[in-house]
């Protein structure tokens, strides 16, 4: 088994499309992206056929980072992580700073940087250079260089980096506006919005270039050999979670409208029994039958909303599950399901489900008010950690109590989160292995 990260010097260096060469060229490979990132992630499943995971320091811990790593890079011939904005880019200018270097670090993984070449020289070699001086504990042992105009370009590049900094050129992406990945306000669109027709060019236009322009051979030398030792049956702190709830039923919102969730918390919620049945918000008639508990993740709710509207019958099949108790959980795009109202930038206004007495106004910016990772301090006292992205506020809200105090690093606080009867929903997304007492407090309290 073997481990590589690809970094950037900054956003938009071309770390997403050389992963997204090496993920779609090398075989049975094991995908992860640092951070918080929903989008990058099907984009590997596509490139991979393996399901991606998220490596997020802030949101779960170093001992978690590491287990979810090792558990996932089982039986695989190689983990390729891929990197969040530039490489020491985090919360603070302290190296602990949940960037992907700090991934790096704890992970003990060789790293690839990946510098746009675009209008630029020799000064490619001080900013090589600058990166492997910054923090030596990181291991950059290769550089691929972006948006190169020609090979004798990439070669006067090489030339410099590798006369300048002893870090050694493992090939160059061409210009070409075809790699480009379209994007939305949250980012990239999702894989699956994409034609497959496209998608399957693009891999294979993936492949071409990087048995052409990638020295491959070198990257899986570079790549370190680890042994993944842990599972779930052995994670300490899990393991008597197996099989706890087994009997009971889940049914997972998955469909256009609501994709945002972290497979490990699928993953656990398997683990400890429970049944998945997945449904669409947007086509099927009702809520799965004899449910115990309903989850709503993430997505876009607002680009659906007339057929969410529509769908009538499953909005009053969710208020029935609503009014005879069922669990409700639900992230984001999933609570703006559970309000009054939408209102959309185009002036139009779709009624949604309605557990929740407020209204949701769409915004022409990101709502950076609350915007990134987040402390949650629950209403029954439980301390996890958090994200929010969105696009949108609360407005029209005839809802009393909040069940969320949130607060940043930075002193910023605000509340959110409403717990109504069985029903827990609001706008920051979660991952259960922040605290598993509030998975717990989920499936067996709320």
């Amino acid at each position: 088994m073997k481990k590589v990260l690809i970094a950037g010097t900054n956003s938009g260096s071309g770390k997403t499309t050389v992963t997204s060469i090496l993920m779609s060229c090398l075989a049975n490979v094991a995908p992860f992206k640092v951070g918080p990132d929903y989008i990058d992630t099907t984009y590997h499943e596509i490139f991979t056929g393996n399901k991606s995971h998220n490596l997020d320091i802030f949101m779960v811990g170093e001992e978690n980072v590491k287990n979810i790593f090792e558990i996932y890079s089982q039986n695989k011939y190689i983990a390729v992580i891929e990197g969040v904005m530039g490489l020491f880019d985090g919360l603070s200018n302290e190296f602990d700073n949940f960037s992907t270097a700090h991934v790096a670090r704890i992970l003990d993984i060789p790293v690839i940087l990946v510098i746009s070449a675009k209008a630029i020289s020799t000064s490619c070699a001080a900013i090589a250079l600058g990166f492997k001086m910054l923090d030596p504990r990181i291991n950059i042992c290769g550089v691929i260089l972006n948006n190169v105009s020609s090979q004798r370009h990439y070669l006067s590049l090489k030339e410099a980096i590798e006369k300048y900094t002893n870090i050694e050129c493992l090939g160059y992406v061409p210009k070409n506006e075809s790699l480009a990945l379209e994007s939305r306000h949250l980012g990239l669109k999702l894989a699956f919005e994409e034609n497959k027709k496209k998608i399957l060019q693009r891999k294979k236009l993936f492949c071409e270039i990087g048995e052409k322009y990638l020295d491959l051979k070198k990257i899986k030398k570079i790549a370190k050999n680890f042994e993944p030792k842990m599972t779930f049956e052995n994670w300490e702190k899990i393991k008597n979670l197996k099989n706890k709830y087994f009997g009971k039923k889940v049914a997972i919102a998955k469909d256009r409208a609501f994709s945002f969730y972290y497979q490990e918390n699928l993953d656990l919620l398997k683990f400890c029994g429970f049944e998945i049945i997945e449904f669409s918000p947007i086509f099927d008639k009702k809520i799965p039958e004899n449910i115990d508990f309903i989850y709503f993740g993430g997505g876009y709710p607002e680009l659906f909303a007339k057929e969410l509207q529509d769908n009538t019958s499953m909005k009053k099949s969710i208020l029935e599950q609503f009014e005879k108790g069922t669990k409700i959980y639900a992230e984001c795009g999933g609570f703006m399901y559970l309000a009054k109202k939408i209102h959309l930038l185009n002036g139009e206004n779709y009624n949604f489900c309605g557990i929740l007495d407020l209204e949701i106004k769409m915004r022409e910016t990101l709502n950076i008010k609350r915007f990134g990772y987040i402390n949650i301090e629950t209403g029954n006292e439980i301390k996890l950690k958090g994200h929010e992205f969105h696009y949108s506020e609360i407005v029209e809200n005839k809802e009393n109590f909040t069940f969320y105090k949130i607060f940043k690093n930075d002193d910023r606080k605000w509340n959110c989160g409403y717990r109504k009867k069985s029903s827990l929903a609001g706008y920051p997304h979660i991952s259960f292995f922040s605290n598993l007492e509030f998975f717990k407090f989920l499936v067996e309290e709320l």
